[in-house]
């Protein structure tokens, strides 16, 4: 019997015990009773008692209801923020398989420069994307942009910067592949060891002519696993059509 079974898991699992022991205790003394066995000067006192453990875990339920409900609706609340969570960079600096994606990365690669050093000097791999600094992207950028914040020369000076900063690493260390693609890219991010099942994505979405920003950002674990597998598998296919970037060439490999 599927009651039974799910009585028996409760029960293994320590949970809904006060239930269990009221109801056996308002059966036993309901047979008492039907019996006439059971001494009236029980029956009130054991009544009440009864009522009483209904009560507390009639209250008990209600607690953990309302605490998975504030839960709940706090993680679909906090889900888009305006800032990634500051355990980002932890999980940069421990990952073995590290991707970047974005227009220009210029903030990004300025901010974690030594930390890509390390990461590459101990071997683990990191994996580059931006945006063709001598395409159709940058016109398309600048299109985007709020109040034309950012000219296309300017777009493509940063993006250039950038990959120069790359070439610098690359030449010194194994490890870093560099790619661009003639696309604007409609959002960024970090992957922290995607092919893995405890990968994380760090996303930030590029809006059209609005103020703030990169606005909103979220977190996917692999662990939500549809919406994870989904951006995970949108970016490897944009890898898969970029090119890859050859240094001192200043253009994309052939």
């Amino acid at each position: 019997m599927p009651y039974l079974k799910r009585i028996w898991q409760d029960i293994r699992r320590g949970e809904n015990i006060d239930l269990f022991i009221t109801v056996l205790v308002a059966l036993g003394l309901a047979i008492l009773n039907i019996a006439g066995i059971a001494p009236a000067t029980l029956i009130a006192p054991l009544t009440l008692a009864v009522l009483g453990l209904l009560a507390v875990a009639t209250l008990g339920n209600r607690y953990k209801l309302e605490e998975s409900l504030e839960t709940l609706n706090r993680t679909h609340t906090d889900f888009f923020r305006d800032n990634l969570p500051p355990g980002m960079e932890a999980d940069m600096r421990s990952a073995r398989e590290l991707w970047l994606v974005g227009v220009t990365l210029n903030r990004t690669i300025n901010t974690y420069y030594s930390l890509l050093e390390q990461k590459l000097a101990r071997g683990d791999t990191v994996r580059v994307l931006l945006v063709q600094p001598d395409g159709h992207g940058p016109e398309m950028l600048e299109l985007r942009e709020y109040k034309a914040r950012y000219s296309v020369a300017r777009i493509r000076n940063l993006i250039r910067d950038s990959l120069d900063d790359l070439c610098s690493l690359q030449q010194r260390f194994r490890g870093l592949e560099v790619r661009v693609i003639d696309y604007p890219l409609s959002y960024g991010g970090v992957l922290v060891n995607p092919r893995s099942d405890r990968g994380m994505l760090y996303l930030e979405h590029y809006p059209f002519k609005m103020p703030g920003g990169s606005l909103p950002k979220f977190v996917l674990e692999a662990r939500h696993n549809r919406w994870f597998t989904f951006f995970k598998q949108e970016i490897e296919t944009i890898w898969e059509n970029s090119q890859p970037w050859a240094c001192g060439a200043d253009m994309p490999a052939s």
